[in-house]
């Protein structure tokens, strides 16, 4: 299984409106977009995005697989947990043994 990392990172938060005034005008990151909860941010040369969740707090790395399920199994089998799998196309989030969250998405 090959995994790829992708450009994105998000920051889920209880407090998205203070985290994106700290991302925007205390670090500088262009605002590119702020629509439906989710701030999109100009992190160059990665792609911040500060969305509001109460369940799961954090930095938020993506990793781009060819198969989900199988990158699951093996991330499973290895150590990791899942905390929220909504399938291809939505938020399938693993965090490995060092408390590091993943969000996988399938190309």
């Amino acid at each position: 299984m090959a995994f790829r990392m992708s450009p994105n990172i998000a920051v889920r938060t209880t407090d998205d409106s203070a985290a994106a005034e700290f991302y925007s005008h205390v670090l500088g990151f262009p605002v590119r977009s702020d629509a439906n909860g989710v701030v999109d941010l100009d992190a160059d040369p990665i792609s911040l995005f500060v969305i509001a969740d109460d369940e799961v707090e954090g930095p938020v790395l993506e990793l781009f697989v060819d198969d989900l399920e199988a990158a699951r199994e093996q991330l499973v089998a290895s150590g990791c947990r899942v905390i929220r799998w909504g399938g291809k196309g939505q938020d399938c989030y693993i965090r490995d043994p060092f408390g590091v969250t993943f969000n996988l998405w399938e190309e």
